[in-house]
């Protein structure tokens, strides 16, 4: 999977917190962004509310 920010593909990875994981929510470690992909559309989050 491609990050829908910067496009980097090496550096995404499931959001992982002390307190656990959230499946679906995908994190890039490159520029930070955080996105849910679906079947149907790309929804980005802010990292303040994630």
């Amino acid at each position: 999977m491609k990050c829908p920010i910067c496009n980097n593909s090496t550096g995404v990875q499931i959001d992982m917190h002390s307190d656990g994981y959230a499946r679906d929510i995908m994190e890039c470690t490159n520029c930070n962004a955080l996105w849910i992909a679906t079947a149907d559309e790309i929804i980005l989050l802010n990292k303040h509310v994630a």
